[in-house]
């Protein structure tokens, strides 16, 4: 995909106006104060054909330009991912486990996008989706990724003011209680989940599994591994916390993404999005109770 590249010829401008105030407007892309002095320092902001410089004052005529979005290259990965939900500024995919969301890594939902994924005919348009948060790499289920500069920001401010209601289902190691809550402590930082039990069966070798619905109040890495580790309900397939606990091995992590729900950033609508449980964990189930 050839670098983006955007054009601006200052036509009417406040005298002594900076060009780090100026540019976030005449360049959607350049959301913030922040993204224009990087875009400075990335050398991708000409100002009359030369290299920007951050206190510059801009004067009427002045010719500018934008090259690029500055992002990360892309890199090809070929992985068709299913498309849960979509418009013109976001999109939720179903990621697979063993798939990392971003990261200086080729096997990701962002490289697998890229290029599949055609930019919105919107004037702060992203070369391609940008994924608002993580999931971690074992885990499978719905990823939110951004196609346009403010969706990101928007999104990525409500995800940090926890106005994303998040989600999960797991399978466990043990009978779960009916319901209930973890607030244990993660790395000295409040971490609460809350949960109810699903279906809970008999397993010859585990003595119950359970399916349980989570949802996690704060955000703290693994939080939902750990919580579960520490109350003896091991997610199923988790060698990382398994700590010599057997486990089944070979199927990957038993945890699901399985809704995301939000207020859309553009058309102010409660957007709630949901997958069915995975087959692999009702099978597992089904295998464990008719083996009992």
């Amino acid at each position: 995909m050839p670098k983006r590249q955007q054009k601006h010829r200052v036509r009417s401008i406040t005298p002594g106006t900076s060009l780090t105030d100026y540019c976030r407007e005449a360049f959607p892309l350049l959301g913030s104060q922040t993204a224009v002095k990087k875009a400075i320092a990335d050398g991708r902001l000409l100002i009359n054909g030369q290299p920007a410089q951050p206190h510059t004052v801009l004067k009427k005529g002045d010719q500018l330009q934008l090259k690029g979005a500055g992002l990360p290259k892309a890199r090809k990965f070929d992985q068709e991912l299913p498309v849960v939900w979509e418009d013109d500024h976001l999109i939720i995919i179903n990621k697979p486990g063993g798939i990392a969301t971003n990261g200086d890594r080729i096997q990701t939902v962002e490289n697998a996008l890229a290029g599949k994924v055609p930019p919105p005919p919107l004037p702060d348009a992203l070369p391609r989706p940008v994924a608002v948060h993580r999931i971690d790499l074992p885990t499978k289920g719905l990823v939110l990724l951004a196609k346009t500069k403010s969706a990101l920001m928007d999104m990525s401010r409500a995800f940090e003011d926890n106005a994303v209601k998040k989600a999960y289902q797991a399978v466990v190691h043990g009978q779960t209680p009916k319901e209930g809550s973890f607030d244990s402590p993660i790395e000295g930082k409040t971490a609460i989940t809350n949960f109810r039990t699903l279906r809970t069966v008999p397993s010859l070798v585990y003595g119950h599994l359970s399916l349980v619905e989570l949802r996690p109040v704060t955000g703290r890495t693994h939080q939902l591994r750990i919580h579960l580790q520490q109350a003896d309900h091991l997610i199923v397939g988790d060698k990382q916390y398994a700590s010599g606990s057997d486990t089944i091995l070979g199927k990957g992590l038993f945890l699901c993404a399985f809704q995301l729900s939000f207020k859309h950033p553009v058309t102010g609508e409660a957007v709630d999005v949901s997958i069915r449980t995975p087959r692999r964990f009702t099978k597992t189930l089904d295998r464990e109770e008719a083996r009992s």
